[in-house]
């Protein structure tokens, strides 16, 4: 089996998915715009970081569990093995936050559906993802966007007579809880940005057409916005793209030694093992991931302070049922 896949195939296919977004996107008359078109961008997001991963000789799959079939990498995790293997300078931060904005909205549309010309921010939050897309498929792959389409249209549109960032100004205040709190994301991904030391024009911006930031969203933009809104909590589903080193950083040896020992006769290595049949350890998320970046298998410091916590019984408990267990399922 080809781990890797092939750069070439998977660099094609997220041009097409690009090229097929910008034209949907700039048709003059078509519903489901914007839904239809955060799809296609994302996919060719995700395509384009598999292909610097296959370029690099690395793997898109996950590790493979037993009875499982193989399943390539998400997005965020993509993101995360490409980080070693981009061209220096490339604004990851901006990146990530501006794609993890997109995601947002995409799995939150409905909310959205009866809000008047909400698809100004998809607009912002589209012109930088469409040319971070361009500069960084030149930069690792020397394929250019222009030979396929003017840059004329890459803009996704020649006129455009909106700005996100006033809209963010227009919105505040309209008591709608999704808009208070999607705003309010745009705010802290702009903090993450400018604490990253990079450009927010990257992150959400309106550009001309000639290419050249016309307004950038500042922190400060997004949080005028959002005065006298509903406060951070909302019914958006705001899923944190966060970096497994981050959220689990620790490593078996980590968490062995932060536990001590056990209150019985047992190796603690052997003990850990018990214990991860019997609550399941590796298929809970809160407590193990496996690392998009080295593939390894990673804990949470909230496993240690669990684990802390069984009393004796506890552990004589999962001695007794791992014990009995069916040998297939060690």
């Amino acid at each position: 089996m080809n781990y890797q896949g092939s750069s070439r195939h998977l660099v094609k296919n997220s041009r097409s998915a690009l090229l097929a977004a910008i034209e949907l996107y700039n048709k003059p008359r078509i519903e489901y715009r914007d839904e239809s078109f955060v799809i296609l961008l994302l996919n060719a997001w995700e395509l384009l970081f598999k292909a610097i991963l296959s370029k690099a000789r690395q793997s898109i799959y996950y590790p493979k569990d037993r009875r499982t079939p193989y399943r390539t990498l998400a997005m965020k995790d993509a993101l995360e093995r490409c980080v070693p293997h981009l061209p220096s300078g490339t604004p990851t931060a901006a990146i990530r936050q501006n794609l993890q904005l997109i995601e947002t909205y995409r799995d939150n549309a409905v909310h959205f559906y009866n809000v008047h010309d909400f698809g100004r921010l998809v607009y912002g939050l589209a012109q930088p993802a469409v040319v971070n897309y361009a500069r960084l498929l030149e930069s690792v792959f020397g394929h250019r966007l222009s030979q396929d389409i003017t840059w004329d249209l890459l803009p996704l549109g020649l006129a455009p007579p909106i700005d996100p960032v006033q809209y963010l100004n227009e919105v505040s205040g309209r008591g709608d809880p999704a808009i208070d709190q999607f705003i309010q994301e745009i705010a802290r991904a702009a903090a993450l940005v400018g604490e990253a030391g990079e450009d927010t024009g990257r992150l959400f911006t309106n550009f001309k057409v000639v290419l050249q930031s016309a307004k950038k969203v500042t922190q400060a933009d997004a949080v005028i916005g959002v005065e006298g809104g509903g406060g951070g909590d909302g019914p958006l589903t705001i899923i944190r793209d966060r970096s497994p080193d981050d959220t689990h950083p620790l490593r078996r040896s980590a968490v062995l030694e932060r536990i001590g020992k056990f209150p019985s006769g047992y190796s603690t290595t052997y003990l850990f093992q018990v214990l991860s049949w019997k609550y399941a350890i590796k298929q809970d998320k809160r407590y193990c991931v496996v690392s998009g970046v080295t593939g390894g298998i990673q804990y949470s410091h909230e496993l240690a302070s669990m684990l802390r916590k069984l009393t004796a019984a506890d552990i004589e408990a999962a001695l007794v049922d791992y014990g009995k267990r069916p040998k297939n399922r060690a």
